[in-house]
């Protein structure tokens, strides 16, 4: 076979390849858990004292079932992607005590089996100088992930440092006032350098459709608990 034969089918291969390629579009899409997939507040606000400091997520993972509630814009979201054939992952926080709980709340309310460490992934935040640092990032980049959706801003730090699309999920307003850290700061201290924007300018953000870090703001409506 000569070399201008081989050359040849190198280039038919890459072209049908690339063409492949682009048509199929698939998208790595990554997701948050609490306060983005579920709302877990009421998990966290029954933490037994004797499991509080530190959090015990052995305990925490075994109790959405009986405490936690979809969101359901958001169910529906990664269902729509689902079937349409993208890649979805989950990128949780909490630590991985227990995970199997949690993944089978994850694969009841979703079209989707969802399995710890292949496509649910704990990292727990590490602390250096007395300062809470996202680990997540280091996932995503493994992951290759396009985009990632959370609601707070350690996941639109841990995206942009992964060199991932950050989308803020809205978080509900029963939520923000029991969470309001980690969310444009603190919209309920507000007024301080460390956390400038109050709960008021959250509406700002909202209607121009960009966070403060240039993240997309998708702005899903859920009634939420009753």
């Amino acid at each position: 076979m000569s070399q201008q034969t081989i050359l040849k089918r190198i280039l038919v291969i890459l072209f049908y390849s690339n063409t492949l390629y682009a048509e199929s579009g698939i998208l790595n899409i990554g997701f948050d858990i609490d306060d983005t997939v579920l709302f877990s507040r009421d998990v966290f606000l029954n933490i037994p004292k004797d499991k509080r400091n530190p959090i015990d997520y052995g305990w925490v993972n075994t109790q959405d079932k009986n405490l936690s509630l979809y969101i359901e814009p958001t169910v529906e979201l990664i269902n729509y992607f689902i079937s349409n054939g993208h890649n979805i992952f989950f990128i949780t926080a909490r630590s991985g005590a227990n995970g199997e709980y949690l993944a089978k709340f994850l694969s009841k309310g979703l079209n989707l089996q969802v399995k710890k460490d292949e496509n649910l992934f704990f990292c727990p935040s590490e602390t250096i100088d007395g300062i809470r640092h996202t680990t997540k990032h280091h996932v995503m980049e493994k992951l290759k992930l396009d985009l990632f959706y959370g609601d707070g801003d350690s996941d639109m730090v841990a995206a942009l440092k992964a060199n991932v699309h950050p989308i803020r999920i809205i978080r509900h307003k029963k939520s923000i006032t029991e969470y309001g850290p980690n969310y444009f700061g603190n919209t309920l201290d507000g007024k301080s350098k460390k956390h400038p924007f109050a709960f008021k300018d959250l509406e700002i953000f909202y209607s121009r459709g960009v966070g403060i870090f240039g993240e997309s703001i998708y702005p899903i409506v859920w009634k939420g608990p009753s």
